[in-house]
C-alpha cells in the first residue's frame, strides 16, 4: 500500500517542504542584488510528479525543498563552489529516532508490536521487518493498534525492527527468543524529521543549471530568478 493512499492527517512538519517550495518559486525570494553570472538565485527543479526548489543566497546560505509523492523534505545551511560542483552543507539536524522501550512475554504464538507516536502521526506510516527462522525477512505494515502476528511454534520469528521507509528511519534489529517473549513496545521521536542533513552534497554545474541525483531521479535545477 502506498503511503499517499492512507487516509490520515499528516503532521505539519511532513508538509513543510512543500510550503517552502511554494514560497521560493511563487514569490521569488532570491535577492535582486545577485551579480550577473554568479550562481546565486532561485532555481526550479520541478518535474513530473515532483516539486523541487533551491535558493542560493549571495551571502553563502541556501534553502532547499522537495516534495515527491508522500515525501516532503527541506534543508537550510551554507553553500560553496568546488570546481564544477556546488556543495551544500546543512545546519545542525537532530535525526528522528525509532527505538525499543520494553519487551515482555505476551500471548503464546503471537508476535505483538506496539508503537508510541506523537499526536497527529499515524502508525500506518510504519512497517515491521520480521526475520523468520529460515533467514528470510517479510514486511508487515502496522495498523493504528500496532501489529499482532501469529506464528507457528516450529517457525518462530528470530528478529524484528521497525522502519519509517519514506524518511529512511529504522530501529536497531531486536533479536527474538522464547525466553524473553514476543511482545515489544517501540517509540518514535520525530525530532527534525523532514530536514535533510546534507554534508557537502554535490550539485553538478551543467550549462548554468544545477544537477542533483536523489531518490532515484536526476533533478535539473534551472535558475528562474537572480
Amino acid at each position: 500500500m502506498r503511503l499517499s493512499t492512507i487516509p490520515i492527517t499528516v503532521p505539519p512538519v511532513f508538509a513543510a517542504a512543500l510550503a517552502v517550495w511554494s514560497f521560493l518559486v511563487a514569490t521569488g525570494s532570491g535577492p535582486a542584488t545577485a551579480q550577473p553570472g554568479s550562481l546565486a538565485g532561485v532555481y526550479d527543479g520541478g518535474q513530473m510528479e515532483m516539486a523541487a526548489a533551491l535558493e542560493l543566497k549571495p551571502d553563502g546560505r541556501f534553502v532547499y525543498a522537495l516534495s515527491y509523492g508522500a515525501l516532503d523534505e527541506q534543508a537550510a545551511g551554507r553553500w560553496t563552489v568546488s570546481g564544477d560542483r556546488v556543495l551544500l552543507s546543512s545546519n545542525s539536524v537532530v535525526a528522528p529516532r525509532l527505538f525499543l522501550v520494553s519487551r515482555g512475554r505476551g500471548p503464546e504464538g503471537m508476535l505483538q508490536l506496539s508503537l508510541d507516536v506523537p499526536k497527529g502521526v499515524s502508525r500506518q506510516y510504519f512497517d515491521a521487518m520480521i526475520t523468520g527462522s529460515n533467514g528470510q525477512t517479510e514486511k508487515a505494515q502496522l495498523s493504528e493498534e500496532g501489529l499482532s502476528r501469529p506464528f507457528a511454534r516450529a517457525d518462530p520469528p528470530t528478529a524484528v525492527r521497525l522502519v519509517l521507509q519514506i524518511f529512511r528511519v529504522a530501529s536497531e534489529p531486536v533479536k527474538l527468543d522464547p525466553s524473553s517473549g514476543y511482545a515489544f513496545q517501540f517509540r518514535f521521536e520525530p525530532n527534525d524529521i523532514g530536514k535533510v542533513d546534507f554534508r557537502g552534497e554535490p550539485f553538478r554545474i551543467v550549462n548554468g543549471d544545477l544537477v542533483l541525483d536523489r531518490h532515484g531521479r536526476t533533478l535539473r535545477f534551472r535558475r528562474t530568478r537572480q
